[in-house]
């Protein structure tokens, strides 16, 4: 099998629905547990605030294309003390959001998603990155290894990675 060259650019406010598709890859990650289908899931309130008015200030992300196809995305967003998701930490913290299409996952997608996501952050001044992650989710071990660590001993799921 020959090696598809990986594209990578800057989300643009025509992503919407690569950002819905984002957050269903993210939360359907367990073949054990399926989720419903994906209207469903991605118009459920405590979702589609991860999706909601997308590009709004503060809205970043980066797209991988293989080919031209959706290959994978990772995008931050922030909230407030009012209107937040698991991965909340305050006002000055994005959370991320990240997933890689099935079939190229385990080849490094997800990781420079990652790394190009904290760049622009880095870029912007913003002084870490929060997410939300399941204690059995194999993605874990990409994240502790791209520096993210366990936020607090209250809740397992929340995970920050400061950035210098």
């Amino acid at each position: 099998m020959t090696k598809r060259e990986v594209s990578y650019r800057a989300a643009t406010d025509a992503d919407l629905p690569l950002v819905q598709q984002t957050l269903y890859l993210a939360l359907s990650w367990d073949p054990d547990d399926p989720i419903p289908p994906f209207e469903p899931v991605v118009n459920h309130p405590q979702i589609a605030m991860y999706h909601a008015d997308w590009m709004r200030p503060g809205d970043t992300g980066v797209v991988a294309e293989v080919e031209g196809e959706f290959a994978g995305m990772s995008y931050y967003r922030i909230f407030t003390d009012d209107n937040h998701g698991q991965g909340y930490m305050d006002p000055q913290t994005p959370e991320l959001a990240i997933a890689v299409v099935a079939l190229h996952r385990g080849q490094g997608i997800g990781q420079r998603l990652m790394e190009d996501l904290a760049g622009v952050a880095r870029a912007a001044g913003i002084p870490r990155i929060s997410l939300s992650v399941s204690p059995g989710n194999p993605a874990r071990r990409l994240y502790e290894r791209l520096g993210y660590r366990d936020a607090s001993d209250d809740d397992p799921e929340l995970m920050v990675k400061q950035l210098p």
